[in-house]
Parts: C-alpha cells; structure tokens; sequence
C-alpha cells in the first residue's frame, strides 16, 4: 500500500509539471506582450485566463486518450477500470486546486468548459456555487436550468470491501440541489425536484419530477421517491422503500 501511495505522487507531480508547465509559460508570454505595450496591471486578468484555459485544454486532450468510465464494481489495483478513475481523479485534482476552482467556477463559461474538460455532461445555463465539490465529473449530467448550492457534495464512487463502485448521477431540468447536500452514486433528481439543504441522498436513489425533500432528511439507500411527493424536515426513509406519487413521508 505505501509504494503504491508513492507511487501515485510522483505521477501526481510529474503530470502537474507537465500541465502546469505549458500553461504557466503561455501566461507569462501573454503578460510580457500587455506589460509591454501598456500598463502592466491591465495584464493581469488575461495572463490568468490563459493560464485557466490552456489548462482546460490540456485536461480535455489528456481525457480524450482516456476510456470512458462504466457503472459497476471494480477490485482495488486489479481492474483496468479503477486505474483510469485514478487517473481521471488526478486530473480533476489538478485542475480544481483551491484557488484555481474558485476562479473556474465564478465564471459560467470557465465553469462549463472545464467541466466539459472533465467529462461532464452539464448544461450551458446549469448554475452551480463555486465551493460545490463534484468527485467524479465524468459520471455526473447536470440538465438545462438546474441549480446546485454551497457547500453541496455530488459523490459518484465509494469504496467497499476492496472494490470501487461507480454510478453516475443524474440532476435533471430546473432541479434544485440545496446547500450542503450530500448525493451518492447512482442517484436521480427528476426535473424540477428540489433537495432541500442539508439532505443527504444515499446510492441508488431516485427522486420523482417535482418532488421536495427535507431540508436536513436522510434517504437511504435504494429509495423511489415519486412524482410530487413530499419528506419533510428531518425525516428518515428507509432503504429501499417506494414513496408513491404525491404521498406525504
């Protein structure tokens, strides 16, 4: 285990240096021109979007080498599937360092393009806070006009008995996922449901369209939720139970 842990911050160094690299030089180029020509704080702005681009750029050329994850259980360091996860999770990492996600996130198109980068399916006009923590982008679609709030965590993988499992996770049209939500693997968010703060969705739920859940429930796992029904504050639903169309929990 410890090698292997080694072993992955080297890669994790090597590859930084080799995106890092590139995109810091086109920035510092762009800076030299403006600095050049006009007055040099001017540059500032335009030096940090090409670094942010060149480095969207460079996740999204890396990524496309890359086999597309598949929903499933896969053994710890045997399977082919858990090694490109790792790989596509360093360069989530590498690309959303503090600071950095921060500033991608605060602009709807950096936002776009480096999720796209990152194998995303998100919507152009998807609003999402710029502390949301998204750990598997590639498994995640967000539809057209859903909204995700502060602080809230979209988990498509965990870890169990020495397997990876992976599920996408779907959050659909006008969906609205409050703040500080917790979402798992494979889980659903029918269009315009809204997930209330504080709730946490375990795996493989599935919210009904217009559905309204907590704030601060906990639906474990397994749960339909159908259309238009409704959990109220603090409630606990049990795993795997079916909440009918317009029922009260």
């Amino acid at each position: 285990m410890i090698p292997g842990l080694i072993v992955y911050d080297l890669l994790f160094a090597m590859t930084g240096a080799l995106l890092y690299g590139p995109a810091a030089y086109l920035a510092f180029e762009v800076w030299q021109r403006i600095a050049a020509r006009t007055y040099w704080p001017i540059g500032i702005v335009p030096t940090f979007v090409t670094f942010a681009l060149t480095l969207v750029v460079e996740v999204a050329i890396l990524g496309a080498f890359l086999p597309r994850l598949s929903p499933g259980r896969y053994p710890l360091m045997k399977h082919p599937i858990f090694f490109v996860w790792l790989v596509r999770s360093m360069l989530r990492r590498l690309l959303f360092v503090p600071g950095l996600k921060w500033f991608l996130f605060a602009s709807n198109t950096l936002r776009f393009l480096s999720l796209r980068a990152l194998g995303a399916h998100v919507a152009f006009d998807a609003n999402m806070s710029a502390d949301v923590d998204i750990l598997d982008p590639w498994l995640l679609t967000v539809e057209k006009g859903a909204t995700i709030g502060a602080r809230a965590m979209l988990a498509s993988h965990y870890v169990e008995r020495g397997e990876l499992v992976l599920g996408p996770i779907v959050v659909g049209v006008r969906a609205l996922v409050g703040s500080e939500v917790l979402v798992g693997p494979s889980v659903t968010i029918g269009a315009g449901a809204t997930i209330k703060p504080g709730t946490s969705l375990s795996v493989g739920v599935s919210v009904g369209q217009e559905a309204q859940i907590g704030p601060s429930a906990f639906i474990d796992a397994g749960v339909q939720i159908g259309r238009n029904a409704r959990v109220r504050t603090r409630a606990y639903v049990d795993r795997k139970r079916i909440v009918a169309d317009h029922e009260e929990v």
